[in-house]
């Protein structure tokens, strides 16, 4: 039986900074080429991720939506925190990703660089009230579970380009032992969109 935690709030508000946000070049993204399974390979958010094994799948379905499943491992059980996802663009022109969570708390983020069939770096950032500082997400992503010698130095060069690599990320393993739930089988993030629409609804119905 796989062992199934669902978090509901989670807050997302990031890291801070002295400066305010960089601009960022403008890009177009491709929301099918982002479609399917990526391993999260680093981290810097307030979102409550832990464990060794983390991933992010991206579910572009027939209806021009596009659903997204962020899932972790900690001792042999699967928590996820769930979204839609929708292109918009910024007052340059580049396509931004907009999360809508299922708390409905929203996101915007910027894609620093992207190689679809390797590496995507993710960022968000919203100037703080006081006009000098900033607060901001970074995620370092792979297609495949560790980060290849090549993909790594394009990542840490996006990270560069914006003054950003002196954040401090969580890094994940994502192996074979650490990516193991309690059933013995390794994660399916496609399955856990479809758990947590039933369990979403159950929950609505006994509250």
């Amino acid at each position: 039986m796989i062992c199934i935690i669902v978090l509901f709030f989670v807050c997302v508000n990031g890291l801070d900074q002295n400066v305010t946000c960089p601009y960022i070049t403008p890009r177009e993204v491709d929301l099918k080429e982002l479609d399917g399974k990526w391993h999260i390979a680093a981290v810097a958010t307030d979102l409550e991720i832990e464990g060794e094994c983390a991933t992010i799948l991206f579910n572009h379905k027939s209806n021009n939506t596009t659903d997204v499943s962020i899932s972790w491992i900690v001792n042999n059980s699967v928590s996820f925190y769930n979204g839609s996802v929708a292109l918009t663009v910024d007052d340059s022109g580049g396509d931004l990703l907009l999360v809508t969570y299922t708390d409905q708390k929203s996101e915007t983020y910027s894609i620093l660089d992207v190689n679809y069939e390797h590496y995507a770096v993710i960022f968000a950032c919203y100037n703080n009230s006081d006009g000098n500082s900033s607060t901001y997400e970074l995620w370092e992503l792979t297609r495949m579970p560790h980060v290849k010698k090549m993909d790594a130095t394009k990542i840490d060069q996006a990270i560069a380009n914006y003054k950003l690599e002196d954040t401090p990320l969580l890094h994940f393993n994502n192996t074979e032992d650490t990516c193991r739930i309690n059933s013995g089988s390794l994660l399916s993030p496609a399955s856990l969109i479809l758990t947590s629409t039933a369990a979403i609804t159950l929950f609505r119905r006994l509250y």
